[in-house]
């Protein structure tokens, strides 16, 4: 059975190096396999490293919750609106700078 020692919000890049090092040790189920497929696709920032830096950046220096700066993270916003859209859950109103500056944060790590 398995046990849940930690719980942390993952960029696709971290779930792709888990599954591959995981693959390298035992067979992946079906479901695993499904998803290592879809991350190896749809990541933009290959980097496990970087995408990690990313989010650390943005919870720093936008002082945005971690879960938000993962899905930044994840789809790689290129304009303002889709930022927006990511960061309405926050009750918060940010400034067409701030959502600039997001995407330039982001895209910086854009490998």
């Amino acid at each position: 059975m398995v046990r849940i020692v930690s719980e942390r919000n993952l960029t696709l890049a971290e779930v792709r190096e888990i599954l591959e090092r995981e693959g390298a040790k035992r067979e992946l189920s079906t479901l695993e396999r499904y998803t290592l497929d879809f991350v190896r696709k749809f990541a933009k920032i290959s980097d496990p490293q970087a995408a990690r830096s990313a989010v650390e950046e943005l919870m720093r220096e936008m002082s945005l919750p971690e879960e938000v700066a993962v899905q930044l993270v994840t789809i790689v916003p290129s304009d303002p609106g889709e930022v927006r859209l990511i960061l309405s859950p926050l009750n918060r109103v940010f400034t067409e700078e701030e959502l600039r500056k997001i995407i330039e944060i982001v895209q910086r790590y854009v490998s």
